[in-house]
């Protein structure tokens, strides 16, 4: 069994490191930015805007010139959903890069860079940071440290108080706890460096500690901290102190991360505390009872029977809030359940029915006889709480593996945004002599295809010999440019055209009707 345990520990930090190689996917997701990426614009713009699918708050900015000096415009944005950023007067000419870094409501990093050029696009591109994949392992490693000393320390200072502890137990116990205790501000430290994309040694900067407690994750860090000291300390005296520190760590947890930040809140918070709150106490009576198992004492048959009266009352709200929880992740059947995160979900499920399949051999098959004095029974007992031990861990990790995808219910929310985003823009034109209906799809600045239907005064369609599309916008200093349209199913289609920047646009079509008329007709259009 012990050998068992250790493939298992091994599976483990394989699976982390597998994991911390991969990029970092979070919930914000990019939807359009302002100007669009790679424009070129005549003149400098006042501040630039970038739309999230969700609110995100700014960690690091920096806008680099096309000499390469880098200007940090950190303090000159305004975090939401559409993040926007002013601008320094008087950009020079050629392409500037904003550098951008900033974090989702679930503690999350998300990174970019926008390019966009003032006149023409002249310079070199500046080379961006990316996630450091050692700061990502070492900080799985930490929380891995983080967790071990939660549910398996504070979770046996909890145990503590319906059961004695073994004297040798509770020395582990402690000295558990006191390592979550260190892990915890040292994976705030990990978390900062990698919100900004910084290597470990990115650890010894004030900002990045910065930028770590700035995230959600600060709070649920210092919280974590805090019942675990609570813990630690109610293991030597004031036992009633890890009352106090069971719902601390709970509340800690709902706080940051992907399920705390699902709507609606309020329910998708309060299943996260009772989900961990239920395996607080599960997870922290497995080490007790492992060292209680080795022999037979009265205090040893009281921790087994309380054990086996009150894991019924743990179980019950982690299957309620488990359900709860991936329901609101998973959202309704479809293909986004065939996405990473459904993967570790099953996964994850079909160990907690080996995991609850363990609990219930325990409870009613060898649970009775152990306490009967059967040796046969306890010992496998002993080997089944050391197999629930090892599956524990694993589930832990597959957990941690949903840091790297966003739920089906985010993809959802984020396709959905996308599509709102999508919505055609309409525009009509016409004089004494010929009709156009205009449409550009998406309706929004960015690349776009613009469709012309070109009819009579009496709505019949007309068969021109050629159509060219002038843009202009003037207020935002654009002035006129010409592209032709191609004949497309009955209409007239630009493709390939960008509209730089949203606001008012004029729109002048040049209809050749035949070799010696030619109709000029006009409109404007509100571009978001």
């Amino acid at each position: 069994m012990l050998h068992r345990l250790a493939r298992q520990c091994v599976l483990l930090l394989a699976f982390m490191a597998l994991a911390a190689g991969q990029p970092a996917f979070a919930h914000a997701q990019l939807l359009s930015t302002q100007p669009v990426a790679n424009a070129v614009l005549a003149q400098a713009p006042n501040e630039l805007a970038l739309l999230f699918n969700e609110p995100v708050s700014p960690l690091s900015l920096a806008l680099v010139a096309p000499d390469g000096t880098a200007t940090d415009l950190t303090a000159e944005a305004i975090g939401g959903e559409n993040l926007r950023v002013s601008l320094p007067p008087d950009l020079g000419q050629g392409t500037h890069v904003l550098s951008w870094r900033v974090v989702s409501v679930d503690a999350h990093p998300v990174a970019g860079a926008l390019v966009f050029s003032i006149g023409a696009a002249i310079g070199a591109l500046p080379e961006i940071a990316i996630a450091s994949p050692a700061t990502a392992l070492l900080l799985w490693a930490a929380k891995a440290v983080l967790f071990a000393g939660l549910f398996f320390g504070l979770g046996g200072a909890i145990f503590a108080l319906v059961a004695p502890l073994p004297a040798r137990g509770g020395g582990v116990i402690a000295g558990l706890a006191g390592l979550g205790l260190l892990a915890a501000p040292l994976s705030l430290g990990l978390h900062g460096a990698d919100a900004l994309g910084r290597d470990p040694g990115g650890i010894f900067a004030a900002s990045t500690w910065s930028a770590g407690y700035s995230t959600s994750y600060g709070l649920t860090t210092l919280l974590l901290a805090a019942a675990l000291a609570l813990g630690l300390v109610s293991l030597v005296r004031f036992r009633l102190l890890a009352l106090l520190a069971w719902p601390l760590a709970a509340l800690a947890l709902a706080i940051s991360g992907h399920a705390g930040a699902a709507e609606p809140q309020w329910l998708t918070r309060s299943a996260v505390i009772l989900h961990i709150g239920g395996i607080l106490f599960w997870a922290g009576a497995l080490l007790p009872l492992l060292f209680w198992l080795k022999s037979r004492s009265d205090d040893a048959d009281r921790a087994l029977a309380q054990f086996s009266r009150l894991v019924p009352l743990a179980i019950a709200p982690i299957l309620v809030s488990g359900l709860v929880l991936g329901v609101v992740q998973l959202g309704p059947p479809g293909p986004a359940w065939l996405t990473p995160y459904g993967y570790i979900l099953a996964a994850k499920l079909a160990l907690l029915v080996l995991l609850f399949g363990l609990a219930l051999w325990n409870r009613f098959r060898l649970t009775r006889p152990a306490l009967g004095g059967e040796a046969k029974a306890r010992l496998l007992l002993r080997r089944s709480i050391l197999a629930e031990i090892g599956l524990v861990l694993v589930i832990f990790g597959l957990a941690a593996g949903w840091r790297f995808t966003p739920p089906p219910r985010a993809i959802a929310l984020a396709q959905a945004a996308e599509a709102a985003l999508a919505v055609p823009a309409y525009a009509h034109a016409m004089d004494d002599r010929v009709m156009a209906d205009i449409v550009v799809t998406p309706g929004r600045a960015g690349p776009v295809a613009i469709d012309i239907a070109v009819v009579d005064l009496a709505g019949a369609p007309l068969v021109p010999l050629s159509v060219d599309l002038t843009l202009a916008a003037p207020a935002l200093n654009i002035e006129p440019f010409k592209v032709p349209a191609i004949p497309a199913g009955g209409l007239w289609r630009v493709e390939g055209q960008s509209i730089p920047l949203p606001g008012l646009w004029e729109l002048v079509l040049d209809i050749r009707l035949d070799r010696f008329t030619l109709a000029r007709i006009g409109a404007e259009i509100q571009i978001p």
